[in-house]
C-alpha cells in the first residue's frame, strides 16, 4: 500500500510538472495576428449613418463596391424565383441536394469561361472550362493553387505595396513565408512601382540568403492597393523573368479586371491580361502560369464567396479538384452565377423584367445595348459599374487636387492611393533623413522590411487623427508593406450615395486644415 502510494504521488509531481495545455494551437493562435490591424479598427468605431449617426465614421478601408446592391439585389432575386424544370417557382433542381463536382458544376464553369473571355483577356484568350477550379473566393483558390506548387517555408514574392490580407491567405495554413519586393524608384507616378529584373533578382536573392527558397511570384493586376494597370511590356518582363527561373510559377490576381475605367484616353495604360500577352506571342499560358478572378470586386458579390482559378497544369489541377472539397461552392450559388454571366438583357425572360427595367434601374437601360444580337446582362451591368467609378474616381481626386493634395493617377479598382506625407508628425521633430542608395535606379532603405520605429509611430498617429478629427478610415500603408510612411489607400466605392457625399466634405475639411 505504501508502495502504490508512492507511485501516485510519483505520478501526480510528474503531471504537475507539465507545461498546461493550451485550447489552440500555435498556429491557431497565431492566424489572427496575422490579419492588418485596420479590420479590427473598423469594427471598433461607432459607423457613420446618414438618418442615425451622421458625426460617426466613414469605413473607407475594406475593398467593397456599394454602387451596385439596387441593380444586384432585384436581379438575384428574380433569379431565386425564377421556373425550375418541373415547372414551379423557385430556382432549385433536385440533384442540387447531392454531392456535386469538387471544382464547379459544368454550367457554371462555362458561364465563367465565357466572361472571362470577354473581360479578362478581351477576346484574346480562351479559357478553358475544364481548366478552372470554382472555389470558395479568391483567396481560397489562391491558398490551394499555393499549396500545390511551393512547400511549408518556401517564399511568394510579391512587389510592395500589396493587398494586406496576402499575407494571412498565404501564411495562415499554407506556412509560406510572404517576400515583400521593393520596386519603387524616386518619383511618385504609376512608372515608380512597376517591377523589373533588377528589383525581382534583388527580392530573389535576398530570400535565397537568408534560405528561403522563392517559389511564385504573385502579381496584382490590376494592382491593389495602386489602382492601376500595368503596361504590356512590364507584364512581359515578369514573364520572362519567372520562366529564366527554375521551378518558378507567375500567379496574376486579376479580380479587378471588370473594374478599369481610364485607359488609354486618359493617359492610362490599356488593361491587359497575362492571357492576352501569352496570346500576343502566339503561345498558351503554359504550366507555371496562373490566372485569378471572382466576383467579389466587379460584381459587388463579396458575401457569396465565388472565385476562379485557370490553370493549364494538369499536376496541379488534379490535386487543386480534391484540395476543394475544403471550400466548394454551394449548388444554389452556382446556379445564381451561372445565371448573372450568361443571361440576356436584349430579350430577358417576363419574368425578369421587373428586376431588369423597374423605375430604379433606369440607369441600366441605355446600357443594355440596341436589342440586336446577344448582350449578356453582366456586360450591361459591367459598363454601369465602370461608368459610376469614374465619376466617383474624378469626383475624389478632385477634391484632392482642390487642396494641393498628391495621389497617384490611376483607373482601375475601387481606389485611391493618397499621398499624406506632409500631414505626418514626429515627436521630438522630423526625423533624420533616410539612409538611402541609389542602386539601379532603387531606392534601397537600411531597413527594407519596414518602416523605421518613429515612421511607424508618425503614421499610426494619423492614421488615429484621421479616424477621430475627420472621421475617415484609410487603409494604412504600413498594413500593405509600402516602404514610407504617410501613404493611404481610400476605397471610394465601400460608401452608399449619403456616405460618399459626406466622404468628400471631410476631405475638403482635411485639405483645408493645412493652409
Amino acid at each position: 500500500l505504501l508502495r502504490r502510494k508512492m507511485v501516485l504521488s510519483t505520478r501526480a509531481r510528474s503531471l504537475s510538472s507539465m507545461p498546461a495545455l493550451s485550447a489552440s494551437s500555435r498556429r491557431g493562435t497565431l492566424a489572427p495576428k496575422l490579419l492588418p490591424t485596420y479590420l479590427a479598427d473598423a469594427r471598433g468605431v461607432e459607423k457613420f449613418c446618414a438618418s442615425s449617426n451622421p458625426g460617426g465614421v466613414l469605413n473607407l478601408s475594406v475593398a467593397e463596391n456599394q454602387m451596385l446592391s439596387p441593380l444586384l439585389v432585384p436581379k438575384i432575386r428574380s433569379i431565386m424565383g425564377s421556373i425550375n424544370s418541373d415547372g414551379r417557382d423557385g430556382l432549385f433542381e433536385k440533384e442540387w441536394i447531392y454531392y456535386q463536382k469538387t471544382h464547379g458544376s459544368e454550367e457554371c464553369r462555362a458561364g465563367l469561361s465565357e466572361h472571362m473571355l470577354r473581360v479578362i483577356s478581351r477576346g484574346e484568350y480562351a479559357f478553358d472550362s475544364e481548366k478552372l477550379v470554382v472555389g470558395a473566393g479568391c483567396n481560397a483558390v489562391l491558398e490551394n493553387l499555393l499549396f500545390t506548387i511551393a512547400e511549408a517555408g518556401e517564399g511568394v514574392l510579391i512587389p510592395r505595396p500589396y493587398y494586406a490580407a496576402f499575407e494571412f491567405d498565404l501564411a495562415a495554413r499554407a506556412d509560406l513565408k510572404v517576400l515583400p519586393v521593393t520596386v519603387r524608384r524616386a518619383g511618385f507616378e504609376a512608372s515608380s512601382y512597376y517591377p523589373t529584373v533588377e528589383s525581382l533578382e534583388a527580392g530573389y536573392w535576398s530570400a535565397v540568403h537568408r534560405g528561403i527558397t522563392p517559389r511564385a511570384l504573385l502579381l496584382s493586376s490590376p494592382n491593389n492597393p495602386l489602382g492601376f494597370c500595368y503596361p504590356e511590356e512590364v507584364l512581359a518582363t515578369c514573364l520572362d523573368w519567372c520562366e529564366s527561373k527554375e521551378g518558378m510559377h507567375l500567379v496574376s490576381d486579376e479580380i479587378y479586371a471588370g473594374s478599369v475605367f481610364r485607359e488609354t484616353a486618359d493617359g492610362q495604360p490599356p488593361w491587359t491580361s497575362i492571357a492576352a500577352v501569352a496570346a500576343r506571342r502566339g503561345r498558351a499560358l503554359g504550366e507555371r502560369v496562373h490566372v485569378i478572378w471572382a466576383l467579389s470586386k466587379d460584381f459587388a458579390l463579396s458575401g457569396l464567396r465565388v472565385g476562379a482559378l485557370y490553370t493549364e497544369n494538369e499536376q496541379i489541377r488534379t490535386p487543386l479538384q480534391k484540395l476543394n472539397d475544403l471550400c466548394q461552392v454551394s449548388s444554389t450559388t452556382q446556379a445564381v452565377v451561372t445565371r448573372l454571366l450568361t443571361d440576356a438583357v436584349d430579350a430577358p425572360p417576363p419574368h425578369e423584367q421587373p428586376a431588369l427595367l423597374a423605375p430604379n434601374h433606369k440607369e441600366l437601360a441605355p446600357l443594355m445595348g440596341g436589342g440586336a444580337g446577344f448582350d449578356p446582362w453582366a456586360a450591361a451591368m459591367q459598363r454601369y459599374n465602370v461608368a459610376q467609378l469614374k465619376e466617383r474616381y474624378e469626383r475624389l481626386s478632385g477634391v484632392l487636387d482642390d487642396h494641393g493634395v498628391p495621389y497617384l493617377p490611376g483607373g482601375a479598382g475601387l481606389f485611391l492611393w493618397i499621398d499624406l506625407r506632409s500631414y505626418l508628425e514626429y515627436s521630438g521633430g522630423a526625423p533624420p533623413p533616410r539612409r538611402s542608395r541609389e542602386d539601379e535606379g532603387l531606392l534601397v532603405g537600411v531597413e527594407e522590411a519596414a518602416m523605421h520605429a518613429r515612421d511607424a509611430e508618425a503614421e499610426r498617429k494619423l492614421y488615429l487623427r484621421l479616424i477621430h478629427e475627420f472621421g475617415l478610415l484609410l487603409t494604412p500603408g504600413a498594413s500593405m508593406r509600402t516602404e514610407a510612411p504617410g501613404f493611404f489607400r481610400c476605397v471610394f466605392t465601400a460608401a452608399d450615395d449619403q456616405a460618399f457625399e459626406a466622404a468628400l466634405e471631410r476631405f475638403d475639411r482635411l485639405g483645408a486644415s493645412k493652409r
